[in-house]
């Protein structure tokens, strides 16, 4: 069953907005800029761990732009994703991104 909620615009956006963050972060990173990431030390190489959160950030960016169609379009779905995306490094304001739209999502639900 498909949850339409009413401003399911404005979480797509911020979804697709939260996964391209992640990704430039974690660019940045390979680069060797450490801008914006959580730092939390799992143990795992870091080129495993950036590896992961590049699939973890195009898993956002697609949740956003098709809905359902990678992983469901819901608001618990989106808090999952915005805390892999903090653990693999994808940065604060891809977290934010996201985290704002689970709020709209819950409350939505509520």
């Amino acid at each position: 069953m498909k949850t339409h909620y009413k401003n399911e615009g404005i979480m797509k956006a911020l979804t697709v907005i939260g996964g391209v963050v992640g990704l430039f972060t974690i660019i940045l990173r390979l680069t060797g800029n450490d801008y914006g990431y959580i730092n939390i030390n799992l143990g795992l190489d870091a080129v495993l761990t950036l590896i992961i959160g590049i699939v973890i950030c195009i898993l956002t960016i697609l949740t956003g732009l098709k809905p359902n169609s990678p992983l469901p379009f819901h608001w618990l779905m989106l808090l999952i994703l915005a805390i892999l995306l903090a653990v693999f490094g994808a940065g604060v304001w891809a977290v934010v991104c996201l985290v704002i739209a689970f709020l709209i999502g819950l409350i939505e639900e509520l």
